[in-house]
């Protein structure tokens, strides 16, 4: 399967995550320490936003994770964002293109691993936040463990990228792997 079908692969399976999250689950803690479920969602949409506009070659905005991007409805709101990034999938030539992202202008195909990372790994944020199962398409999760494996340590275990890397029960399925490795702390199911 090709980059862009596995991220919409994951951009969709965390909309399916986002959209069974109930209205009083907002509240709740994540494993994002510094975020509750609301702000979590919230940093979510932004980046499928942030990967749309990215994908229209537009400049990074960081003002678009300061906004409410949730508003009454989690997944209203989830799928508004990803309609509109699956449109802006289409356009031929995306892993050649340049991207514009919060690091950098990168080629294509480094964003769409990173953006396949970011939204496949805060779906697992938000799906054990709220009592969810987290099982992702072992290609999703493949693309996104390596994409964090490739990933220079001493740019991305730093605060508010990847934490240090956790313990993670042996069998484990992938995307608890994924998770440990990202520095989130996986609890034995």
């Amino acid at each position: 399967m090709d980059q862009i079908s596995v991220f919409q692969k994951a951009v969709d399976q965390t909309g399916r995550i986002v959209s069974n999250v109930k209205p009083d689950q907002l509240d709740a803690p994540t494993p994002c320490s510094d975020w509750d479920l609301r702000a979590l969602l919230n940093h979510t949409i932004a980046a499928v936003r942030m990967f749309d506009g990215a994908a229209r070659g537009a400049q990074f905005d960081p003002s678009m994770f300061e906004a409410d991007n949730v508003g009454t409805d989690a997944g209203g709101s989830y799928d508004l964002a990803a309609g509109s990034l699956r449109e802006a999938l289409q356009k031929p030539g995306l892993i050649e293109a340049t991207w514009n992202m919060p690091f950098g202008a990168v080629p294509g195909m480094i964003a769409v691993g990173f953006a396949t990372l970011e939204v496949a790994q805060h779906g697992w944020d938000v799906a054990t936040a709220s009592g969810q199962d987290a099982d992702f398409d072992s290609e999703v999760t493949e693309t996104a463990l390596a994409t964090a494996r490739m990933a220079p340590a001493e740019q991305v275990r730093q605060a508010g990228v990847f934490g240090p890397e956790q313990e993670c029960p042996s069998g484990a399925p992938a995307h608890d792997q994924l998770a440990a490795f990202v520095g989130r702390t996986v609890v034995p199911g």
